[in-house]
């Protein structure tokens, strides 16, 4: 069965299209992290939580995470995931 959210590919094409959109060239994407959160309705579950990062030359799937509670509006859509506090 297809799933009712934007999968690993579309968050992708999303970040890559955020980053050129703010002139960031491919070579500088290495450890980049975004982070896609939507509400869902009428499935399954409430919501999803996906994570990717760059590394190398591919992104990476880093979280999948579905939930049975909404997330907030502020959590919606793609944003970056600053972990320079690691």
């Amino acid at each position: 069965m297809p799933c009712d959210h934007l999968g690993g590919q579309e968050i992708i094409e999303l970040a890559e299209a955020h980053l050129r959109a703010a002139g960031v060239p491919p070579g500088q994407w290495d450890g980049l992290r975004f982070r896609h959160g939507e509400n869902l309705v009428g499935g399954m579950w409430a919501s999803v939580v996906i994570e990717i990062e760059r590394r190398g030359e591919k992104w990476i799937v880093t979280r999948l995470d579905r939930q049975s509670e909404p997330i907030a509006l502020s959590e919606a859509g793609l944003s970056a995931v600053d972990y320079a506090s690691k």
